[in-house]
């Protein structure tokens, strides 16, 4: 039986969006996300270590405002995503979607963004931003068909790259 969050009660098929506090679990999702996604990104570097990116995450999840949720395929961890106080500009923030290659193209990755909006909608949000991969053109277009909008001259280097900055209105759902 799948178990599902009473909270933010996201299940689809046969996949759990569940809260985590585990940085151990998202550095690992997130490094074996992006040894295969980033790769054409950095050619030149190492995808980053677990170890590495724990150590981000346990920072991120130290944030009071932030929740993170993992999506688990026969109750396995399959991607993650982090909701959080923009700490850039008023409103919330999606970080870190990722999702295991295996699992791309099977809505996970739509499943994780939908419930980290509603995360933030009942926090209170009416708007998010992100930062995506300027040059990550696959990444783009999902967000855009989502209702997000780049914000023109918006940039940052993050990483030996250049990021590129979005946002949208969220979901009036749970706002008083």
């Amino acid at each position: 039986m799948t178990h599902v969050s009473r909270v933010y009660g996201f299940a689809v098929a046969d996949v759990a969006i569940v809260p985590c506090a585990d940085a151990g679990v998202i550095a690992a999702l997130h490094q074996a996300t992006v040894a295969v996604a980033y790769r054409e990104y950095f050619p030149d570097s190492p995808p980053p270590t677990v170890a590495g990116l724990r150590a981000i995450w346990a920072e991120r999840l130290a944030d009071q405002t932030a929740v993170a949720l993992v999506a688990c395929r026969g109750g396995r961890p399959a991607g993650s995503v982090m909701a959080r106080a923009d700490p850039d500009c008023p409103g919330g923030q999606l970080v870190g979607l990722h999702v295991l290659p295996s699992e791309w193209g099977k809505g996970i990755g739509s499943d994780l963004h939908d419930a980290a909006l509603a995360v933030l909608s009942e926090a209170g949000y009416r708007d998010a931003g992100l930062w995506v991969i300027a040059q990550n053109n696959r990444a783009r277009r999902t967000y855009e068909r989502r209702g997000w909008v780049r914000c023109p001259g918006v940039e940052q280097q993050a990483y030996g790259v250049i990021e590129v900055r979005y946002r949208r209105e969220l979901p009036a759902a749970g706002r008083g």
